[in-house]
């Protein structure tokens, strides 16, 4: 198992040689390629600086930022010794309105500390009152006693302090009640600012890079990182004429991107890929096996839930590599991969070769679809922020063979079809369409994948003059030795109510399944004499024949298309068509296989 040995002595000794000065830039985003989940960002950060040691500061880098990813660059004369992320908490300026909430504050608490100032002071007043009250009391006993008691001078004393009292409490619970007022004002002031003020701190992202600058003048540093919450999907709008000999395909990308950073004016890159970035390969561990009593083999598991779990550990542990991770961190990883590849060749040597074939269509073993990059031309702006955004990728004319397609076993409607063949240099992905038929919306539709070169199928709606019906005829049975024969008849009514001749693909099928045999009798109608056709449809029981229909012809004047197909089997047995657990998961792998 390869190892990676870290130089953390060497940066160390380098991080301090280049003592406390730093320069710092921030840059300027050049180049964006963007995966399905990630993108890969380049910056373009100038240096200006002496010969010698340089600590280049890259600033405002984004949030979303994968920090394991950081790797630079640089031009001749300069090498990097090292990159390293460093996040720091940074409380932001007040802005003006927090500045004017914080100066009422300060009003509000001096008119409290005034308030509680008045509220000592009335104290006092009492506490003397009630002294002088502790005094007059006595003395007037004492004058009683004496009979010397002044009683207009007493009573005026009386009066006097009671008055006052009672002025006392008047004061104090106005002063109360002013209290609890600026209280509550400054109750209502701090929340205020709390909530302007409520994650004002940001954490600044940065990456260090230790540069030896050769010799003096300028320089410049490409900064790599990868970032999160960045996307896109293929869209589609197809156009085409009725009876045209092409179709203009105008690929577009619906590219979203949150990552914290605006990317203006950028060269744009959309990818299939995966952005790994882990230099080492992947190996393969021994597969050791055991031998079990066969009962017990057959019932360990279902086989199928266990190949979807193998498929899908095995995408999810790929894309989650990560670069830096430890040794033993990587071991484990690998190892949890060669036990899911386990759990797929477990199926090979304990399940039955028909059902693993199936198994297989219906379960691709693949973790990475096709991988394609394309460069988006000129300069393309992707702002960080919720919605999609449009990017144009190509605008392709493509020759194509428009026809119609017939399936009355399913619907009375006919759609409009069209073969078209890429003969352009950019591999299509697939994707949603929009698709027109001379200018009007007729409907949604899907591209699938496809390659310079090949061959794809477009349908363009149903075409509303043209209808198509199955009618059931006769059946008669016989008895030819050990086996029963049925024929089946059957007729195609096929109505088109244009001016022109139409050309229709019309459809449909016959019994197809093990022990049986089976013929079609072909009338004047023969059966499509197409290559693919032949190779792939006809032999999984599809029928299918190619005819123009007349204009104006429905009704008595319908095209007709008659046939008979005859069925052997042992005439001990009967037909069913309806599906068993079995016989449902091989028609549903061969039309699968048909759909590719």
């Amino acid at each position: 198992m390869t190892r990676r040995c870290v130089a953390l002595a060497g940066v160390l000794a380098l991080a301090g040689s280049l003592g406390a000065g730093e320069l710092k830039v921030a840059g300027k985003i050049e180049q964006v390629t963007l995966y399905r989940g990630q993108a890969m960002v380049m910056r373009v950060v100038p240096v200006d600086a002496p010969a010698g040691p340089v600590e280049l500061v890259v600033t405002g880098l984004p949030e979303q930022i994968v920090p394991e990813s950081l790797y630079a660059s640089t031009d001749a004369g300069a090498e990097v010794r090292a990159v390293r992320y460093r996040p720091k908490a940074v409380a932001e300026v007040p802005r003006e309105e927090v500045k004017q909430l914080l100066a009422e504050m300060e009003k509000a608490d001096a008119e409290l500390r005034k308030l509680q100032s008045d509220r000592a002071l009335l104290g006092k007043q009492g506490a003397y009152l009630a002294k002088l009250q502790d005094f007059v009391a006595p003395t007037a006993q004492v004058e009683i006693t004496k009979g010397v008691l002044n009683a207009e001078q007493l009573e005026k004393l009386t009066t006097m302090m009671f008055d006052r009292h009672k002025s006392i409490e008047a004061d104090l619970f106005a002063l109360g009640e002013k209290e609890a007022a600026a209280k509550k004002n400054k109750d209502l002031l701090q929340r205020r600012v709390e909530e302007l003020t409520r994650g004002r701190s940001r954490t600044e992202r940065e990456a260090v890079v230790f540069l030896d600058k050769a010799g003096a003048g300028a320089a410049s540093v490409r900064l790599h990182y990868l970032v999160s919450n960045a996307a896109w999907a293929p869209s589609y709008n197809l156009r085409a004429k009725p009876g045209g000999a092409d179709v203009k395909v105008e690929y577009s990308a619906l590219a979203q991107q949150m990552s914290g950073e605006d990317w203006n004016g950028v060269e744009l890159t959309l990818s299939t890929a995966t952005a790994v970035l882990v230099a080492d390969s992947l190996e393969l561990a021994p597969l050791w096996v055991s031998l079990v009593p066969r009962a017990q083999a057959a019932a360990a598991y279902d086989v199928e839930k266990r190949l979807s779990g193998a498929r899908g550990q095995l995408s999810q542990l790929y894309s989650g590599r990560r670069a830096g991770t430890s040794p033993s961190g990587e071991f484990e990883e690998q190892w949890e991969m060669n036990k899911a590849a386990a759990m797929w060749q477990d199926a090979e040597l304990t399940t039955a070769s028909d059902k693993m074939r199936t198994l297989q269509s219906r379960i691709q073993m693949r973790t990475a679809g096709l991988s394609v990059n394309y460069k988006i031309p000129g300069r393309v702006s992707v702002a960080s922020r919720a919605d999609q955004q449009m990017v144009r990728i190509a605008e392709l004319t493509l020759p194509a063979k428009f026809y119609n397609v017939a399936t009355p076993l399913l619907t009375e409607y006919v759609y409009r079809q069209a073969d078209l063949v890429n003969t352009s240099e950019t591999a299509l992905l697939e994707g949603s369409a929009s698709v027109y038929l001379d200018g009007e919306f007729v409907g949604k539709g899907t591209v699938p994948m496809c390659a310079p070169g090949q061959k794809l199928v477009i349908g363009f709606g149903v075409d509303p003059q043209l209808r198509a019906w199955r009618e059931f005829i006769s059946k008669s049975e016989a008895t030819q030795g050990g086996n029963k024969e049925v024929t089946f008849k059957y007729r195609l009514v096929l109505d088109n109510y244009k001016d022109k001749p139409a050309t229709v693909r019309a459809f449909d099928r016959m019994p197809y399944g093990e022990n049986i045999r089976g013929t079609v009798e072909e009338g004047k109608d023969p059966l499509s004499t197409d290559k693919e056709y032949l190779r792939a449809f006809r032999p999984h029981g599809i029928l299918r024949w190619d005819v123009e229909v007349p204009p104006k012809s429905a009704a008595e004047t319908a095209r007709i298309v008659e046939y008979t197909y005859k069925i052997e089997f042992d005439r001990n047995l009967d037909l069913s068509a309806i599906p068993t657990a079995a016989t449902e998961e091989k028609a549903k792998a061969s039309f699968m296989e048909l759909k590719r």
